[in-house]
């Protein structure tokens, strides 16, 4: 596989992840977290270089000798591979993919008020993040929106297809134009991520998902903030919706087999 730079959207979305890692964390292992967090949402790709470890030190405003202790733990877990030299650098080496055990230990451990907790702050991020973007989109963010769209639709994959999700609702924000709205829905993802068990969703509810996108999409191009908005909170309240039904559902298996 080829080898390519990350972008500069990529490298900024990874500096916006700063402040999701959990408390007690020192500064290397804080940077590990960031990249391993990026790779588990698909913002940075198998074959993706990342950028010289000077350059990469200055954007995280950290110590070259932090940044290559955060990179080892890396290498040792088989995310990147490092080479030396003019042309050397870290490449990423693979996706990070949780396992169906992990992911549903993590969802039915999750209390029903902590889900709708992470679900209102995701419709308000959602919702606020859409009726900005209905007014301050340029064509670009449209044309990403409806390729992120499309892409779900078109994705058989369950993982890739959150994956995919998770994006679109991060370049919402971003179509608004505001970083802080950006950072926040970036951190609400990253944490959504680890609770996304890999049940295939029902061709029903992945063509809902796929009209839900289009109508976000849609609003959004033709400048119509409040029923961007509409679209947005419709859209968050059913993903939430469906993570508590899973969450109900493990939770009574887990009793049925005590």
């Amino acid at each position: 596989m080829q080898n390519t730079a990350i972008s500069t959207r990529a490298l900024d979305l990874l500096l916006l992840l700063r402040g999701s890692e959990p408390e007690g964390l020192g500064r290397a292992d804080q940077v590990s977290y960031q990249i391993e967090t990026a790779i588990l949402m698909g913002i940075l790709a198998e074959g993706d270089r990342l950028p010289t470890e000077s350059v990469l030190a200055g954007e995280l405003g950290i110590s070259p000798i932090t940044l290559r202790q955060s990179l080892a733990a890396l290498r040792t877990k088989g995310l990147i591979e490092t080479s030396r030299g003019r042309s050397g650098g870290s490449v990423i080496r693979r996706q990070i993919e949780l396992t169906d055990t992990q992911l549903r230990h993590k969802l039915r451990d999750t209390s029903t008020e902590s889900l709708r907790d992470l679900g209102d702050l995701r419709a308000a991020i959602a919702s606020m993040s859409a009726r900005l973007a209905a007014s301050r989109a340029d064509p670009q963010n449209v044309a990403h929106l409806m390729d992120l769209a499309k892409r779900h639709a078109d994705t058989a994959d369950e993982r890739a297809r959150r994956r995919m999700d998770s994006r679109f609702h991060v370049a919402v924000s971003i179509a608004s134009q505001s970083s802080r709205l950006t950072s926040a829905a970036l951190q609400l993802e990253a944490e959504l991520m680890t609770l996304w068990w890999g049940h295939a969703e029902k061709s029903s509810s992945q063509s809902i998902l796929a009209q839900q996108h289009m109508a976000i999409v849609d609003a959004i191009k033709e400048r119509d903030p409040d029923a961007a908005a509409e679209a947005a909170e419709l859209h968050s309240r059913s993903e939430t919706e469906y993570l508590i039904e899973q969450h109900l559902k493990l939770t009574m298996q887990a009793g049925e087999d005590a």
